[in-house]
């Protein structure tokens, strides 16, 4: 078997494979699914191609591949095994509506066999069984295609459930797949004999989804249709490859973690297990990623995600009895293993560790209670169950996550009452909406329920042609309960008969409004969503109340829609000057509109220039001015796009499509409302433009009044400046340049500006922890102390405090280092210290600066300030 040292090597390997077979190499998304409300992360290389799949957008090839960073949730309880992972790399190749199932086995074999030197023997290879109740015939197709390439008859296994894939969320693409396993030897079970198990979680490892045969679309219903094409889509994790041709005996051997996994053993000891250890690396990295798109620890969605991961690394390493832990060195290495191909983990190092170091501030005040407690109701002889009751108040009260709860108690032989537990937490979310009139964060999202509700009843949305209806009310559920009255002060959900409230959808945000009821009830809108096909109203009661069957006035926010709409078109408009001025391959990748501003995310390489930002802004107002009518048409998809119409990202379309275009302009298929002419949108102004993700650019814009007063405040802004430089507009950038020349002049001229220096040798304690200690006074300005306070922490991993006068006042610097910011907070030290000068300040966890109007008391504060700094220490401890 082909030996790859590198991992590296491995991608460029596949990734020149397909090329060289015609597959068109596109850019990985970002972790974070567009448009997509049924995913929490991508899981999947092909979940962010999804409307290519169901003919909702043309790819830019007919044939893909790529390299996609993945979050597999579900998988969160079996790591720590040889090869299930939190976060990885997927190897995808697609095929949309070109080849099949014969070319796809064909490729399979060619890339493991021939390319990555895979011996025949060692190979076995999976087909779909079929399912009667589905109408699915068992694949016959796909094991005769193996048998063409050279797989012997005896190791192609007929598997159920397993080998049928998808669809990558709640709805979509799905079909059968043929999936390709590794034997990795008699050390991990006994050998498949045709017609008994086929074991796949030890001694065959999978090595490579073949393909998945996209033939049906999944429907919220949980029925299934035919694709208008069948399609192919193959994956294998970048670990378990580099598992096989690295001859490793588990992921955590590979290229990919050897560092990592070097670091957990370092900081925790040899006698740490090594599973605890594989869960701590496997953790630690993919909050790394997740932390990277901007993602914050928290209770809800994709938010709990990071939490749970990192406080199941505290919880082993507290449990351990390990202190002082280096979180902030593993992501170093995290950093340097991988952001090379992931950019923004480097750019956003900071974020990420500042992220992780308040999660684990945070669970470490409680967790220590929490394991005792746990321990407590653990002192049983033999088996033992700890009661839901108790799980929860382990969760509300110390914050332990029911997982991290069950697993230790599995250690010692219990269970937990997991569905007593669920009772219970259902409990608390109930008494929680009922006291806080922000319950409605949580939406009717039952689609059944929303069916049985209405029970044949039609809602009908009305609101492309008019912004008023009267309706009758067909079904009210508060707290996710129908009910037949809600009365003042209550949240409810609200099912209407006719609605002019446009429910969220295509990056376009539910309306706003108010509903007034016959006898005289008062209802604010809040938010409109659509649920199981039905536009649904979260509504607040301000007063009277509102009963099933009432006759109501529905009217929206008519400002808000019409500045939504000017938005949502002029998001049209950029999407097409954006393909004039960077080309076709600009792709929308995510969009939202609202009433004070629109954002849109598009695929594209580089940085968008400043000279290209002004060609876009000029072209999109060009067409503003041109008042070019939106021209709406009914039509079939294939139609559409063959008239040139595109589609955006994430949208998902049926038999029937609304075309809107806008002259010569834009041509798009969208369901969202817009203006009826372009020049209702004014003017047309760009705020910013950055990056969200690789290969992913954010433009965020005005228009309408926003971008008239926008303007204005800039050309205020502009013409305050130059009165202050005593020049004109146009004499700024010159003015500003000599001063920029004299302030430097006047830095080399003048020593008390220049920086300071301090040698750390002569000054250097030892905290009681361990931790080195700098205190030392220098006289000079608070700016000059920072930049050297941080080069000394940087220097002795450890914490500085410089203080000085300077014009007669005192200054205090206190800077932490990146690895010790789990412990120290430069911020808090700053405060506890600037008493001696009757100073003030504040900062970071890493950098905080302050002054006083006490020079007299700077020796006290730096003779004082290690016995300080101790004592603080000993307190929170």
């Amino acid at each position: 078997m082909t030996k790859f040292a590198s991992s590296d090597d491995i991608r460029e390997a596949f990734l020149d494979y397909f090329v060289r077979r015609d597959h068109q190499k596109i850019q990985g998304s970002s972790l974070l699914p567009q448009n997509d409300p049924t995913l929490l992360f991508v899981n999947s290389g092909m979940a962010p191609l999804k409307p290519y799949f169901t003919g909702a957008s043309r790819p830019p090839h007919p044939d893909l591949c790529n390299v996609q960073p993945c979050i597999r949730t579900r998988d969160i309880d079996d790591v720590g095994d040889r090869h299930h992972l939190t976060f990885f790399e997927m190897l995808g190749s697609w095929s949309i509506g070109r080849y099949f199932k014969d070319r796809a086995v064909e490729l399979a074999y060619g890339l493991i066999v021939d390319t990555f030197g895979f011996p025949k023997d060692k190979l076995y290879v999976s087909v779909y069984s079929g399912n009667a109740e589905l109408g699915l015939q068992p694949d016959h197709e796909t094991a005769r295609a193996w048998e063409r390439v050279g797989v012997a008859r005896d190791h192609i296994v007929y598997l159920g459930e397993d080998n049928f894939w998808g669809p990558a969320g709640e709805t979509g693409p799905c079909g059968p797949c043929t999936e390709m396993f590794f034997d990795t030897g008699d050390a991990y079970g006994p050998k498949y004999v045709p017609g008994g198990e086929f074991d796949t979680k030890r001694r065959y490892i999978e090595v490579w989804n073949a393909g998945v045969f996209m033939q049906l679309d999944k429907r919220a219903d949980g029925s299934f249709g035919r694709l208008p094409f069948n399609s192919v889509d193959t994956g294998s994790g970048l670990e378990r490859m580099a598992l096989v041709l690295q001859d490793a005996q588990s992921v955590y051997e590979t290229d990919l973690f050897r560092e990592l996994m070097g670091g957990v053993k370092e900081r925790v000891g040899s006698s740490f297990p090594e599973e605890a250890c594989r869960v701590i690396a496997d953790h630690i990295r993919a909050t790394s990623f997740i932390l990277s798109e901007g993602v914050s620890p928290g209770n809800e969605g994709r938010s709990y995600i990071p939490r749970r991961l990192i406080r199941k690394c505290v919880a082993l390493v507290e449990r351990a009895g390990v202190r002082n832990f280096d979180y902030p060195g593993l992501i170093d290495i995290v950093v340097r293993r991988f952001h090379h191909h992931y950019p923004l983990l480097k750019q956003r190092k900071d974020k990420i560790v500042t992220g992780l170091v308040q999660e684990i501030r945070e669970f470490e005040r409680v967790i220590g209670k929490g394991l005792e407690r746990l321990d407590h109701l653990s002192r049983a002889n033999g088996p033992f169950t700890i009661s839901g009751k108790d799980a929860f108040s382990l969760f509300a009260t110390y914050g332990l996550p029911v997982e991290i709860a069950r697993d230790f108690v599995k250690e010692k032989g219990g269970t937990i009452d997991e569905e007593g537990y669920h009772v219970e937490f259902q409990k608390h979310q109930e008494i929680s909406r009922a006291s806080d009139k922000n319950a409605g964060q949580t939406w009717l999202e039952d689609g059944a329920l929303v069916t049985r509700t209405l029970a044949g009843r039609v809602s009908e949305f009305v609101g492309y042609e008019v912004m008023d209806a009267d309706a009758q009310v067909l079904a009210l559920v508060q707290a996710g309960v129908p009910v037949k009255e809600a009365t003042a002060g209550a949240q409810i959900d609200l099912l209407a008969s006719r609605t002019p409230f446009y429910a969220e959808g295509g990056g376009q945000i539910g309306d706003h409004g108010r509903i007034q009821g016959a006898n005289g009830a008062e209802i604010r809108v809040l938010d409109t969503r659509k649920v199981g096909g039905v536009h649904v109203h979260r509504a607040e009661i301000v007063s009277g109340a509102v009963r099933e069957g009432d006759a109501i006035r529905l009217s929206v926010d008519e400002q808000g829609r019409r500045a939504t709409m000017a938005n949502h078109s002029a998001t049209h408009l950029m999407h097409a000057a954006l393909r004039e001025v960077l080309g076709t391959h600009v792709r929308q990748a995510g969009s939202l509109v609202d009433a004070e501003r629109l954002r849109f995310d598009f695929e594209h390489p580089s940085k968008v220039t400043p000279e290209q930002l002004r060609t876009v802004e000029r072209r999109v107002n060009e067409f503003v001015r041109q008042d070019f009518k939106c021209e709406i048409s009914l039509t079939t998809y294939a139609k559409a796009v063959e008239s040139g119409a595109l589609a955006f990202f994430g949208e998902s379309y049926g038999d029937e499509v609304r075309m809107l275009r806008f002259g010569p302009a834009s041509t798009e298929l969208c369901g969202g409302t817009h203006v009826t002419a372009t020049g209702e949108i004014g003017l047309f102004r760009i705020l910013s433009e950055s990056s969200v993700a690789s290969g992913v650019r954010r433009i965020v814009a005005v228009t309408g009044e926003a971008a008239v007063e926008y303007t204005l405040d800039q050309d205020q802004l502009l013409k305050d400046v130059a009165a202050r430089l005593r020049a004109t507009p146009r004499e700024l950038v010159e003015r500003v340049e000599q001063l920029v020349k004299k302030g430097d002049d006047q830095r080399k001229s003048d020593p008390g500006s220049r920086k300071v220096h301090v040698d750390p040798r002569a000054q250097t304690v030892a905290l009681p922890d361990g931790v080195k200690l700098v205190a030392a006074r220098v006289d000079a300005p608070t700016e000059a102390l920072g930049s050297e306070a941080s080069r000394i922490a940087s220097d002795i991993d450890g914490v500085v405090v410089l203080a000085g006068e300077s014009d007669g006042k005192a200054s205090i610097v206190v800077a932490v280092s990146k690895q010790k910011g789990a412990y120290y907070d430069a911020s808090r030290l700053l405060t506890l210290l600037a008493p001696y000068i009757d100073g003030r300040g504040g900062g970071s966890v890493y950098l905080a600066r302050g002054g006083g109007t006490k020079p007299g008391g700077l020796d006290s504060l730096i003779q004082n300030a290690p016995s300080r700094i101790a004592e603080a220490m000993k307190l929170t401890s």
